[in-house]
């Protein structure tokens, strides 16, 4: 039982693994995702790429478990490593005011690349999604009224 367990099981699978195993590869302000990789233990030399939804905590990965339908450890541990990520815990260290401008520059800054056709810079990115998780965790009912008008 122990070992169908540990095959097939995210979480048996996860003790064997931290979130600081799942490397970060980059922020999208745009689909509010970041995406991670970790080194395939099935497909020697390829790297599995997890996607999180920091909004809804959606995951999406592209392992061999994943693909037979099974929920994997990467997306068992996605949310904690992004929880984990340097920027993320800045932007909860803030002050509101900080955290309210903070945002509000790194959107401006993204807009203004996307309006001169420049390529965004990805910390700006980065630092928007930071913002804007830390602002839904400090606020869910603003954040649940914006889920529902979008």
């Amino acid at each position: 039982m122990v070992a169908a367990l540990a095959t097939h099981s995210p979480i048996a699978s996860s003790l064997w693994h931290e979130p600081n195993d799942l490397t970060f590869v980059d922020a999208d302000d745009t689909l509010n995702v970041v995406h991670y990789s970790a080194p395939s233990q099935s497909r020697p030399g390829d790297a599995n790429i997890t996607v999180l939804d920091v909004l809804t905590g959606a995951t999406h990965c592209n392992c061999h478990a994943a693909e037979c339908g099974h929920r994997c450890w990467h997306q068992e541990l996605a949310q904690a490593a992004w929880d984990g990520h340097p920027a993320r815990t800045l932007a909860a260290r803030y002050s509101d005011d900080q955290l309210q401008a903070a945002g509000s520059k790194a959107a401006h800054m993204c807009r203004w690349a996307r309006h001169r056709r420049f390529r965004v810079l990805p910390l700006d990115q980065l630092v928007l999604l930071a913002a804007r998780c830390e602002y839904r965790r400090r606020n869910p009912v603003a954040a649940e009224m914006a889920a529902l008008a979008a």
